[in-house]
């Protein structure tokens, strides 16, 4: 089996519900929302962590 034969988020291995493009790699939409709120705060994060070192930098 292939990534895409289970649903795109990292902490489910259910299959994904039918159809095609981005909704149809989840499995549900509350795990599609789940993905979507860690990616934002994973970027969040990453921006967080970006301005410390300009701050640290004087920039």
């Amino acid at each position: 089996m292939s990534d895409r034969d289970k649903c795109r988020n990292p902490s489910c291995s259910n299959d994904p519900r039918g159809g095609g493009g981005f909704s149809g790699r989840f499995c549900s939409t509350p795990c599609e929302l789940k993905f979507e709120h860690v990616r934002a705060d994973a970027r969040d994060a990453r921006r967080d962590a970006q301005r410390e070192v300009r701050q640290e930098d004087g920039l």
